[in-house]
């Protein structure tokens, strides 16, 4: 019993403990602004030299999208990942705290009205980039519909419960705006189908295969693959939605650009094959990310680069 009360601490405590966010709540309702820089670099660099695996799953996608980098280079870009991921937590901690707040720009202003105006339900995807717990209320208000987002539980029950709190308290405050969770066996796919039937949005993260989803590799480019998860085009052609491509990025101190692209057009299915589809969603990501590659918080091995296949002579 006792050993068990110790490894649970020490979980709590690790990178996907909830001990870290409460004492970084702490600090943020006593620290002067002008400090973050400092400290924010600092705790990167910690957590950078202890998250081992995450580490050198940043490292492998990002030699796998610029093969022309070193180890040494990856290794360097993946610490500014791990940073920018830290500044975006604090931007959404501080709002959180009521001790900051965040500018928004939108570019497709069109396409977002486009969206807006649709009776039909709709699916909106998007990446793990910029600061999407923020952003999503803000859409909400947007809309004459309910907005629901999707996303997976955390990996420890503490930091779920933390998160849990943080999530209804925006939820109180925005009418039309629900989270969903993407838990095994509770039928998350069936809700959504029932949910765009009835004309809401939904909003699901379309790049990180994590816990129990199902993956689907796709060669994006010559040589480049990429593993997506499954659920969200299939949802798409299940339910025939239309989908709108949106990314969130970091345009400066507490400013945020949220990029939203026009209906993604997905080439007719073929029994039982999604990948071209996949690779329409795959090259809207790429097209992105290569752009805002500091901003794409996926710390799974998610991208690879072969060798082109050369046919020899027989």
């Amino acid at each position: 019993m006792e050993q068990a009360g110790k490894s649970r601490w020490v979980a709590r405590c690790g990178i996907f403990g909830d001990v870290p966010t409460r004492l970084m709540l702490h600090t943020l309702r006593v620290l002067p602004w002008f400090l973050e820089p400092v400290l924010i670099a600092f705790w990167t660099s910690v957590f950078f030299g202890v998250a081992k695996d995450q580490r050198r799953a940043v490292a492998g996608n990002l030699r796998a999208l610029f093969p022309q980098w070193s180890g040494m280079r990856a290794t360097a870009g993946a610490w500014q990942v791990f940073w920018n991921f830290a500044l975006t937590y604090v931007d959404a901690q501080r709002c959180e705290t009521g001790t900051g707040a965040v500018d928004w720009v939108v570019d497709g202003l069109a396409s977002l009205e486009d969206l807006a105006k649709r009776e039909e339900g709709c699916i909106i995807l998007t990446a793990h980039m910029g600061n999407y717990d923020l952003a999503a209320p803000m859409f909400a208000s947007r809309f004459n519909r309910t907005l629901y987002t999707v996303r997976a539980p955390e990996r420890e029950p503490e930091t779920q419960m933390l998160r849990e709190t943080e999530i209804r308290r925006r939820e109180a405050l925005t009418p039309n705006f629900r989270t969903l969770y993407n838990q095994e066996g509770n039928l998350l796919g069936i809700e959504l189908s029932r949910l765009l039937g009835e004309g809401n949005v939904v909003a699901v993260q379309g790049d990180r295969v994590i816990f129990d989803v199902s993956p689907m590799v796709v060669e994006v480019e010559s040589g480049l693959t990429m593993r997506l998860p499954k659920g969200p085009l299939f949802l798409a052609r299940a339910t025939g939605a239309p989908c709108f491509p949106l990314f969130i990025v970091r345009d400066g101190w507490r400013r945020y650009r949220v990029i939203v692209l026009p209906e993604m057009e997905l080439p007719p299915r073929k029994r039982g094959d999604d990948d071209e589809a996949a690779k329409v969603w795959a090259g809207t990501i790429l097209n992105i990310v290569r752009r805002h590659w500091r901003q794409w918080y996926v710390f799974e091995p998610l991208l690879e680069k072969r060798a082109p296949h050369v046919d020899r002579p027989v």
